[in-house]
C-alpha cells in the first residue's frame, strides 16, 4: 500500500492546523497532501461535522485516513473522534510541528496502524527539556 494514499488531516481550534501545514511544506520545501481543517469560533457544531466529514471523503483515497488533531476532548478532536466507527479513520491527538513534517513525510508501503504509531512517535521525540539536553 502507497502511503501517499492516506488522507492526512490536521484539525484544530483557530488557524494552527493552517500554519503547521504551511510550517511543514515550509521545512520540507514542497506543497504536501496535508490537508487543514479550522475549527472556527461561533461555529456551530453540526456545521463544522458536515465540513469535517466532506474533508474525509474528499482526503480518502482508499488507504484511510489520519487526522491530527491538537486537544484529547476539544471540539476538533470529539468531531475527528466521531469517524473512527465509519470508516477507516485514525486520530492522534496533541498534534506538533515534528507530528505534520512525519505525516508529509511517510514511507511508501506503511498501513493506517504502523503510518499512525510512526506519526505518534515522532511527535513525541520532538519533545525535549532543551535546556537540560544542553547542560
Amino acid at each position: 500500500m502507497d502511503t501517499s494514499s492516506i488522507g492526512l488531516i490536521v484539525a484544530t481550534h483557530g488557524e494552527l492546523a493552517a500554519a503547521l501545514v504551511g510550517a511543514a511544506e515550509l521545512i520540507l520545501g514542497r506543497k504536501t497532501t496535508l490537508k487543514a481543517f479550522v475549527f472556527l469560533a461561533g461555529e456551530e457544531p453540526r456545521e463544522s461535522s458536515e465540513r469535517l466529514t466532506a474533508l474525509i471523503k474528499r482526503s480518502d483515497k482508499g488507504a484511510g485516513v489520519i487526522i491530527l488533531v491538537d486537544l484529547f476532548g476539544g471540539t476538533p478532536g470529539t468531531l475527528a473522534l466521531s469517524h473512527l466507527e465509519e470508516r477507516s479513520v485514525d486520530v492522534i491527538t496533541g498534534v506538533n510541528l515534528p507530528m505534520a513534517v512525519a505525516a508529509a513525510s511517510l514511507k511508501p508501503n506503511l498501513d493506517l496502524a504502523a503510518a499512525s504509531k510512526h506519526i505518534a512517535a515522532q511527535g513525541i521525540a520532538g519533545i525535549m527539556q532543551a535546556g537540560q539536553i544542553l547542560k
